[in-house]
């Protein structure tokens, strides 16, 4: 009898353009066995009994193959941080010297290139002074499973001889959430139990300071149902169970930590991907190693049947990603595809995901099903939905009545509301839209950083972060400046790094990492204040001594230092930190101790143009692993000669190109050139900011701005238009990539270079000779691999109804184009360009 997903034809799956995703996350069993009984453990209770023949220990020689299976993976991959879960039965049962051999192997293996995030699951039955304080040297977060109080969790997490283990999770506990160890507790993990009163239950594990809490399902499937789930019956117990526990959280006045299902489920609804495979469609990008060294998908597999987990490799001799291109390893990789017929019919099926991939299990036709907990899933998920749509229209009302009369400038949450009319998508899905149409998408960026800043203020308040008065204070500051000087506040919140600061931090601050600095905040203020001249005195935060002023520039102070006080006068400001004082803050010219932004302007036909360069900020394009350093002097002159020439050639022939790029880029970004050729960047997370190294010419500089501005034209759309549904996995050919592209990456290639199309459109009316010929291969070739992609994702099924219309006025305008007379020469050239890269493309993705 076969069993989906044995049915599942990977090979068809690879033809059709999917690729796999590569694991990020390691789950490693050092130790198979547990010093507790519980009741609803899947490992030892459940259908898979394979632990009995497994070694109890995780030996030296699997630590060191497992090491170089994953540095392996990580460089082919190029994957720039990991997480290693150590896990079990009960991982503390390996002993310290053995977590200390594993993970010191492992991030030696891997390299500095790479971050190794390094978590720990545990019963805490062990957990003591001397785990802590190798856990604190080895960086190494650690996750406790609790139930509740003493009754509910005693319930199921007894020792073998039946005595509870709470009072000694309790003391762990105590350990932990000491200050000396609090920074290493990653959350609590609560198995939901029907007998248990759910808000007593969460008030319990409440009463730790949880960083987060995890709310689990006992595992069960249609063959062997949970406990308390009739698969026949339409009655649900365990949306009853967490729904008062949902309330109880989303209406708190101060979140007092992260629910993870819960803010997976709002994420989901509000647009976002899934991080679990719990809900949503993500890929899963876990993989499992047992104590022998054989390569296992999830082990939550052992719930469904003898051998569920098992793919018969081993890291003696099998790579991971030889795991990857397993059907049941795909199958959990490919979205909608893997979805029964039920779960894409289904309204919430998108957010819902199917549930867990082991609770879809039936036996028979495998897991090919809906959830177990289907009913459960469908009326959580709609409570949440109805609770956030009535939450966002009640703070609409109010944000609506207390808006100041004749002024979209109050406080920096005053926004307003941005649509996008259908003549706009129009006029924008040709390729164009004009400075108008860039204006009215540069507005919504701007209400995208208030809301972020506000966020940022927001979510340090509610998770409780240390230095949540220190942004709440900021942010009153940076209201107050905007009062009088709305223009210096603008300023500052349209920088691009302000985006991307504030999108980083929210996130950290939601996850709970340590990484999250609110007090950043304080820098804008500071950056305001100085703008405007407003007398006033701030702390802000320093980075090794480095202070980073937005839109300003750094001063940098003593290496120790982690904060400086920043004096702002009428004329000037300076910083002051442990008897140091660094004055001319923000000029853009260097002065001791200061490094300012420098400017680059330019001035065509009475079309002037100023660009702000950012080789400074920490946040200028975030993910680029190219960034370039500080450019000297001479190196500005350059850039300014170049960018001189390349205004000039788009205000003289490409005058609609330089009118969106005059109303939106206001930052150029230095990279470090590649060996060969240059390179360009641009980020959604950055708006108005153009990465790029220098530039060899004129022409060359007007092409990538002409390039990156589609980039930002589009990315800035796709924050108020939906185009593409979930990534389903599927990857496909680009022929600008030298790798596989999902839908959304293609349609943001094609995008671009229709915008270089119409460049070279437009130039083979200018040039002649050697440049004719170049600009007719260039047009030939980028028409032809844009309308090429355009028919790939109209075919891709992955386009909403506005998506769809959007490609389609694409494919119309490049067909259009065809029209174009190019020059024999010109197209044999422009040809050659394209078979060349398909060749290559090909030997190297086959």
């Amino acid at each position: 009898m076969h069993e989906w997903p044995s049915t599942l034809d990977v090979g068809e799956l690879m033809a059709g353009g999917w690729r796999p995703t590569p694991f990020r996350q390691f789950i490693l069993k050092i130790h198979s066995r547990c010093d507790l009984a519980c009741a609803y453990c899947y490992m030892y209770e459940m259908a898979d009994t394979s632990w009995r023949g497994r070694p109890k220990r995780m030996t030296p020689e699997t630590f060191a193959a497992t090491a170089a299976r994953i540095a392996e993976h990580t460089r082919t991959h190029g994957l720039t941080e990991i997480e290693v879960v150590l896990h079990g039965g009960e991982p503390l049962l390996a002993g310290r010297e053995a977590i200390r051999d594993l993970v010191t192997r492992i991030r030696s293996a891997v390299g500095g290139g790479t971050r190794v995030r390094v978590a720990l699951q545990t019963n805490a039955t062990l957990l003591d002074h001397g785990y802590l304080d190798l856990f604190a040297e080895l960086d190494l977060r650690v996750g406790v499973s609790l139930d509740g109080d003493g009754a509910m969790h005693d319930r199921s997490r007894r020792r073998a001889n039946g005595q509870g283990s709470h009072a000694a999770v309790v003391k762990a506990l105590g350990l932990l959430t000491s200050p000396a160890y609090r920074h290493l507790f990653s959350g609590l993990l609560c198995t939901v139990d029907l007998r248990n009163d759910p808000l007593g239950a969460y008030e319990a594990l409440l009463a730790f300071g949880p960083p987060a809490v995890d709310f689990l399902l006992p595992h069960g499937n249609w063959s062997a149902p949970p406990p308390g789930r009739d698969p026949g019956a339409g009655a649900t117990p365990y949306a009853d169970w967490l729904i008062p526990v949902f309330d109880r959280w989303y209406r708190s006045p101060r979140q007092p930590t992260r629910v993870r299902l819960f803010d997976e489920i709002v994420h989901l609804l509000l647009g976002g991907a899934s991080a679990s495979e719990a809900v949503g469609l993500s890929p899963a990008a876990m993989v499992v190693v047992e104590t022998d060294g054989g390569i296992e998908q999830s082990d939550f597999l052992k719930s469904a049947y003898q051998g569920a987990p098992e793919t018969g490799l081993h890291v003696a001799r099998d790579s991971f990603d030889d795991v990857l291109l397993l059907p049941a390893v795909a199958a959990r990789q490919i979205g909608e595809l893997a979805l029964s017929a039920a779960c894409r019919r289904c309204p919430v099926g998108r957010v819902c995901g199917g549930g867990l991939y082991a609770h879809r299990y039936r036996e028979g036709n495998g897991f090919a099903n809906p959830s177990v907990y289907c009913p459960d899933l469908l009326r959580l998920i709609e409570h949440v939905k109805h609770t956030v749509e009535a939450d966002l229209s009640a703070r609409i009302r109010a944000h609506r009545r207390s808006r100041p009369v004749g002024t979209d400038q109050g406080t920096p949450m005053e926004l307003r509301e941005h649509r996008i009319p259908a003549e706009v998508l129009s006029a924008l899905a040709g390729g164009g839209g004009g400075a108008a149409v860039v204006a009215r998408l540069a507005a919504a960026q701007r209400s995208k950083h208030v809301l972020l800043v506000h966020e940022v203020m927001r979510s340090a308040r509610v998770t409780g972060h240390p230095r949540a008065t220190v942004a709440r204070r900021a942010y009153d500051l940076l209201a107050a400046v905007q009062q009088r000087h709305p223009e210096a506040v603008e300023t500052v919140l349209r920088h691009p790094s302000v985006g991307a600061w504030a999108r980083h931090t929210v996130m950290a601050l939601r996850r709970g990492d340590e990484e999250a600095r609110p007090e950043q905040l304080a820098a804008l203020a500071a950056a305001a204040a100085i703008r405007s001249g407003t007398v006033c005195e701030i702390d802000v935060p320093a980075v090794e001594g480095v202070v980073t002023l937005p839109s300003l520039g750094q001063a940098v102070l003593s290496p120790t230092l982690s904060e400086a006080t920043v004096q702002c006068f009428a004329d000037g400001a300076d910083v002051m930190a442990d008897g140091l004082v660094v004055g001319s803050l923000g000029t853009p010219d260097d002065a001791p101790g200061w490094r300012g932004l420098r400017t680059l302007s330019v001035n065509t036909d009475g079309s002037p143009f100023h660009v702000t360069v950012d080789d400074l900020d920490p946040y200028r394009m975030p993910g680029t692993a190219n960034m370039g350093g500080r450019l000297s002097s001479a190196e500005v002159e350059r850039w300014q000669a170049t960018l001189t020439g390349a205004w000039r050639l788009l205000v003289r022939h490409h005058r609609s190109v330089a009118d969106e790029v005059r109303a939106a880029i206001s930052v150029l970004t230095p990279l470090n050139a590649p060996p060969q050729g240059q390179s360009s960047a641009s980020s959604r997370e950055t708006f108005g900011s153009v990465a790029l190294s220098a530039q060899p010419d004129a022409t060359t500089f007007a092409v990538t701005l002409t390039h990156e501005m589609q980039h930002a034209k589009l990315s800035a759309l796709l924050d108020i238009v939906p185009l593409t549904g979930p990534d389903d996995g599927s990857r496909h050919y680009a022929p600008w990539r030298p790798d596989p592209r999902p839908v959304p990456g293609l349609l943001q290639g094609a995008y671009a270079y229709m915008g270089v199309t119409d460049f070279w459109r437009r130039q083979l009316r200018v040039d002649s000779g050697a440049a004719a010929l170049e600009a007719g291969a260039e047009f030939f070739r980028w028409r032809a691999a844009a309308r090429l992609v355009c028919g790939t994702i109209l075919g891709s099924g992955r386009l909403t109804p506005s998506g769809e219309l959007f490609v389609t006025t694409m494919a119309r305008r490049l067909d259009d184009w065809s029209q174009v007379a190019v020059p024999a020469a010109a197209r044999a050239l422009g040809r050659e360009r394209a078979d060349r890269h398909r060749a290559l493309w090909v030997e190297r993705n086959g």
